[in-house]
């Protein structure tokens, strides 16, 4: 078994347990073990699209890591937690009160690349150490900041005081403004909280995330946990789903014996860069031209 489900991950639930839900519910749907792994955790807190891998579909994470991914999020102003969201201990506060100006005007110094300190609550290592694991032992995490990219990042609109998100309204409280980001991954959206609130002179937590995009995985079109595990198999997204963005390359027939064994061969019609090789309408790996020679990256 190969390919992957999109998961639509309810609040509250960590993207690990997810994962163990879509394993049990496989073997009991195929008689077998199954490979499974998430692409990209999802804090418990959040809510939204969690893309899962199964079998050597696994073996993509570091191609389905390159890809955009979308959220829509609620900052709280005025306060800052432990963790940079409403879970956490409540260690700064400010009296100042935010107008939507103010915030329009400073979300364009984070567009483009920057750099984002993790926050201390994350799955950062730090010495072969969780920086979380650090943080609750009430050691001093150091961590460094990392180059990210925000591609857009902007404010949605309320009207009397309501949103409309993609899992429908939310009620925004005093100084809570809503926002749309579309960035690179390895970015923190509680970090983006943080700096937004300094940037426009106060302190400031994410009260609310939803994913709604991972590369090619929407939440238009993903799967609650309950509604995967009654039929699991009906949930099963061909590898194709996650590699659209390749081109492909089709492997002719006289020439399979000798690519799958390893022997380097050339084609004058390879695609550049890295791409898809297809045998017999199956994806069977990533591979690069390498000087006009096919060279696998990964196969399965």
């Amino acid at each position: 078994m190969i390919g992957f489900v999109n998961i639509l991950k309810p609040s509250g639930m960590s993207s690990s347990f997810a994962v163990s839900k879509v394993k049990r519910a496989l073997l009991k749907a195929s008689g077998e073990k199954q490979k499974v792994g998430h692409f990209g955790t999802l804090d418990p807190l959040a809510s939204g699209v969690l893309p899962i891998a199964v079998g050597n579909a696994t073996r993509l994470f570091d191609y389905a890591q390159e890809k955009v991914k979308v959220y829509q999020a609620i900052f709280r102003f005025g306060v800052e937690t432990t963790t940079l969201d409403s879970e956490g201990e409540v260690t700064k506060t400010s009296n100042k009160t935010i107008i939507k100006e103010d915030v329009v005007k400073a979300l364009g110094k984070f567009i483009g690349k920057i750099n984002q300190l993790p926050p201390e609550y994350s799955a950062k290592s730090v010495n072969g150490k969780r920086a979380y694991e650090l943080a609750r032992s009430g050691k001093k995490v150091e961590l460094k900041p990392k180059e990210i990219e925000i591609f857009d990042f902007k404010l949605i609109e309320s009207n009397n005081s309501a949103v409309i998100f993609k899992d429908g309204e939310h009620h925004l409280e005093d100084n809570e403004f809503a926002f749309e980001i579309s960035c690179g991954s390895g970015t923190y959206i509680r970090s983006l909280a943080r700096d937004l609130a300094a940037e426009v002179g106060t302190v400031g937590y994410m009260s609310y995330l939803l994913r709604v995009q991972s590369g090619a995985f929407n939440i238009d079109n993903a799967v609650t946990v309950d509604e995967f595990e009654i039929n699991p198999l009906k949930y099963i997204l061909p590898i194709e789903f996650a590699l659209k963005k390749y081109e492909v390359f089709d492997l002719p027939k006289n020439s399979e014996k000798h690519v799958l064994n390893g022997v380097s061969v050339a084609f004058d019609n390879l695609p550049n860069n890295e791409f898809v090789v297809k045998l017999d309408n199956r994806v069977i790996g990533i591979a690069e031209n390498d000087n006009g020679k096919l060279k696998f990256k990964t196969k399965f």
